[in-house]
């Protein structure tokens, strides 16, 4: 009967279950769970933590900072939001913080060596309902990167969170813990402040009508 449960148990695809249900078995004792957790977000979170750091040094610790935080505040966390948001949460906050410190306590990692790794960057000007969409290759990616590493990293994070994570303004603001009318605010200003960096990037002239630009 025990051999039965046992195949039963092995036999059940742990990719497909819902984060709730990942959640309970890790809580009852179930390691194969948390190992699923960290398979399924590991991919996104390192995406977002080098997204607001810009630092290919730093992600990987930083990563695993998250992860360990994770499994040692799960317990408290409560399913009436979404796992994703609360992991997010957690993501910004640590990433955040360990720019902070790098910055405070030592210099941050030379950027030269990661501009090669660049992909190519789209820069998408939003103009009413069709967006005008520039690939941005060769020397200007670097540029580009500049650029974005000129932006205030809290004005770097919500662009990430809403155009990269495709996050709602109702899920950031639980995510970064803010009023969802502080998120309108904020999102308007980092919108405005990469634009004014990009323009003279990109060689182009500010357009009267334009609503904002992003880089993907």
């Amino acid at each position: 009967m025990k051999q039965k449960e046992s195949r039963a148990t092995e036999a059940v695809d742990w990719c497909s279950l819902d984060d709730d249900i990942l959640i309970k078995a890790h809580l009852k004792g179930d390691p194969k769970a948390f190992e699923v957790l960290f398979k399924k977000y590991r991919e996104q979170v390192a995406r977002l933590v080098y997204s607001i750091v810009k630092h290919e040094a730093l992600v990987q610790d930083i990563v695993q900072e998250v992860f360990l935080l994770v499994f040692r505040h799960l317990s408290k966390f409560r399913q009436h939001a979404a796992f994703k948001t609360w992991i997010y949460r957690i993501t910004v906050n640590e990433s955040l913080r360990q720019l902070e410190r790098a910055r405070r306590w030592q210099p941050l990692p030379d950027g030269d060596a990661e501009r090669s790794k660049i992909p190519s960057t789209l820069i998408v000007f939003e103009n009413g309902e069709s967006p005008e969409r520039v690939l941005i290759d060769g020397e200007q990616k670097a540029l580009v990167h500049d650029a974005l590493n000129s932006i205030r990293p809290h004005h770097r994070t919500i662009l990430v969170l809403y155009y990269l994570e495709d996050l709602s303004v109702q899920e950031i603001a639980e995510v970064l813990e803010i009023p969802e009318g502080s998120v309108k605010s904020r999102l308007f200003y980092a919108r405005d402040g990469l634009r004014k960096v990009l323009d003279p990037v990109l060689d182009r002239k500010p357009a009267a009508d334009a609503k904002g630009v992003h880089a993907l």
